[in-house]
């Protein structure tokens, strides 16, 4: 099993940290076989791993539920599709032919045949077992690395017609939301109208690259760059205009919440853990 080291380097951490005199160790990771990755989009066409993951979790729960109810004819049916869907396992990943263990499967089927259902369920923890195993020591890295968006391809159009990188719009957006924020402290009226336009025209560029990864689904847009978002930018603008100066900053603080914080903490925890274990380019 192969190991790296990961540093957690979130704002929590670090409060955590802070209050301690004694530097701990980084997190250590495991990371999961290279053959993985061909039962993941983009290698593959379909989530794979993904689909023979639920099928198993499905299999297991009808065979409990079926030894429960003591019917043995919808047992022999199930147990027969996780012996085959249990040893793809170590057919797509043969690192990891150790890690399950396929002579389980035939002791549930002659337990079955007995009416053995004590045994069965025992069988079955036994199974579920290397399940757990394997998601404890593998699952959270398996979901940042392949189940995890990269933003690197990504480029945003700007109004003019050009475009930039991903990683240049968030240091646009950053810049112009803070641009605001020292105009409305410094009493430059000209420069927080002309910053919020800005950051209004980027968070807009932003929001026609949500497609890149949800297509044709509108809901993930507008939940977080939607009408709401727009609305408050209207009532921004309005009160930057007429200097209301503390509404303006209480309506960035907002924005800020609702809009930066919420993207994120859905997108940015796990795009930093991935890029945090993939191999450097």
């Amino acid at each position: 099993m192969k190991f790296i080291p990961v540093l957690l380097c979130t704002p929590l951490f670090f409060s955590i940290m802070s209050g301690s005199a004694v530097a701990e160790p980084p997190i250590k990771l495991a990371t999961p076989p290279a053959s993985l990755e061909k039962w993941y989009k983009p290698a593959n066409k379909r989530q794979v791993w993904l689909h023979t993951m639920f099928k198993l979790r499905r299999q297991m729960q009808a065979i409990e539920e079926y030894s429960q109810q003591k019917d043995p004819t919808q047992l022999k049916k199930w147990i027969k599709q996780l012996d085959k869907d249990y040893n793809k396992i170590a057919d797509m990943v043969p690192e990891w032919e150790k890690e399950i263990k396929p002579r389980l499967i035939p002791e549930l089927e002659m337990f079955a045949k007995k009416g053995d259902y004590l045994r069965i369920n025992r069988t079955l923890k036994m199974i579920s077992r290397t399940c757990k195993d394997c998601h404890q020591a593998y699952q959270p890295v398996v979901t940042a690395i392949y189940r995890s968006p990269g933003y690197d391809n990504i480029k945003i159009k700007k109004a003019d017609g050009s475009s930039h990188s991903f990683n240049d719009n968030m240091k646009a957006l950053s810049k112009s939301l803070n641009r605001t924020l020292i105009a409305l402290k410094d009493g430059q009226k000209k420069t927080a109208i002309e910053a919020r336009h800005q950051l209004a025209e980027q968070l807009d560029n932003l929001g026609n690259s949500c497609n890149n990864c949800h297509k044709d689904d509108p809901y993930p847009r507008e939940r977080i760059l939607g009408k709401a978002t727009k609305q408050k930018l209207a009532s921004l603008e309005e009160n930057i205009k007429q200097w209301q100066v503390k509404p303006s900053q209480e309506l960035m603080g907002t924005l800020a919440v609702k809009v930066c914080a919420r993207c994120h903490n859905t997108h940015r925890i796990t795009s930093d853990l991935r890029n945090a274990l993939l191999p450097p380019k």
